[in-house]
């Protein structure tokens, strides 16, 4: 029985190898497994609501021993270090023997077809002070950190604020314009208007310095002109600064340097611009990859130099007809997954594979209790949503994401389930 191993459970790779168990595995025609370094899913567009308390980290995520339990597939968690193709076998630090304190923690284990989706993580372009001084919100674990800088900043601040000992604001920087950078921007003023009607009266909005900085023209540049404006107005009415045209240099203790000599003074930093894949990715196992350690992929996602290994998600150089590269989204990884599958299948019985055609359905960005983006619908070419209809599409998203892992009937247990112990239990919370 031929051996298909997944590394990265990310929102494309979880949905892979769910699919893959569901067709593959439960009829025993090919054993199907994965390997993350983590023991639990959640999807990565929701990591600025993890930082800010809108989401609770302990409710809204999906284990993936319980997953492969449902959907016929085996996990183990580890982390790649690294692939031997000749053997074809990938090399992991196996979590539980390196805990147990083994010597031997690292492990190869064969496979017959090897499918990387490992995701991204921040790009700091090389900024000196960055990696030192500002949190990067690339998964949960930053999320948690994040979230208790915050909450010990904002109850330090209301503890002095009562003594009389502290005057200024609290300042927050906040690189990158996207979709990440946006979001969480927006989250802030209602995670301190949140703890002020929970025993911390000292705290508001009034107390936030947000910057936002872009060092293109305008924000979320992906979006058009109208809808980046659009979406600037909201911020600046929320009370955030929005800094475009921007580029940082420099990161220290006190704050952000800008390239015209400019100091934007901070207190916490978050650096949400840019994405790259992972450092190791770049030439594993003699494999092509960009300057953004992507692997290079053909229209049918197997790797130009091994055609057992696939790669999906952001850790994909995928170019498409019209010249252009395949962006590293969520949605994007969604839709590569049903190519993969069939081209797997495809591949263990060397018939024709498909081409992989990335079609764009826009980006919506959520702005806490309202959104704004572009969206694609059947027979449409896209059009401006926003407000309540745009958020409304934007958490569909997300249960779409999950229905896709659980079916429709489980999804909707895991949301009622969610809701009720949301109601017992506060999600700003410092601890795991």
């Amino acid at each position: 029985m031929e051996r298909i191993i997944v590394v990265g459970g990310g929102a494309g790779g979880l949905e892979l190898v769910t699919k893959l168990g569901d067709k593959l595995g439960r009829k025993k025609r090919a054993e199907i497994m994965l390997i993350d370094q983590n023991t639990e899913h959640l999807w990565k567009p929701l990591l600025h609501e993890i930082a800010t308390g809108a989401l609770n980290d302990q409710t809204d995520h999906i284990s993936y021993l319980s997953q492969a339990q449902s959907h016929h597939f085996s996990f183990k968690q580890g982390k790649l270090i690294n692939i031997d193709r000749d053997n074809k076998q990938v090399i992991i630090t196996d979590a539980n023997r390196a805990a147990l304190g083994y010597s031997d923690a690292d492990v190869a284990i064969n496979y017959d077809v090897l499918v990387i989706a490992i995701g991204c993580t921040s790009n700091d372009f090389g900024t000196p002070g960055v990696k030192e001084h500002a949190i990067f919100l690339d998964d949960q674990k930053s999320a948690i950190k994040l979230r208790k800088i915050l909450l010990s900043t904002f109850i330090r601040f209301d503890m002095d604020a009562a003594n009389a000992a502290q005057q200024s604001k609290i300042k927050i920087a906040i690189v990158g314009g996207g979709a990440t950078g946006i979001e969480l921007a927006s989250e802030l003023p209602n995670m301190v208007n949140t703890l002020k009607t929970s025993g911390y009266p000292n705290l508001g909005e009034q107390m936030l310095d947000i910057s936002l900085v872009e060092a293109a023209d305008r924000i979320s540049p992906a979006l058009p002109e109208k809808v980046s404006l659009g979406i600037t107005k909201t911020l600046q009415n929320m009370g955030v600064k929005v800094l475009t045209k921007t580029m940082i240099v420099k990161a220290d203790n006190e704050g952000l340097y800008t390239k015209d000599g400019q100091t934007i003074a901070a207190d916490i930093i978050v650096w949400a611009a840019g994405v790259k894949a992972p450092d190791f990715l770049n030439n594993i196992a003699g494999l092509e990859s960009n300057r953004n350690n992507q692997l290079v992929v053909k229209p049918t996602l197997q790797s130009t130099r091994d055609d057992t290994i696939f790669v999906i998600g952001d850790s994909s150089s995928c170019m498409q007809d019209n010249g252009k590269l395949v962006s590293p989204t969520a949605q994007a990884a969604h839709q590569m997954v049903p190519v993969c599958a069939y081209n797997i299948e495809k591949s263990m019985n060397d018939l024709p594979m498909k081409k992989f055609k990335y079609n764009d359905k826009g980006i919506i960005i959520s702005l806490h209790n309202t959104a704004q983006g572009v969206v694609s619908m059947i027979g449409s070419k896209g059009f401006h949503a926003k407000g309540c209809f745009a958020l409304l599409i934007h958490r569909v998203l997300y249960r779409m994401h999950l229905a896709s892992l659980l079916g429709i009937c489980r999804t909707v247990r895991f949301t009622l389930a969610a809701r009720v112990i949301n109601k017992t239990k506060s999600t700003l919370s410092g601890d795991k």
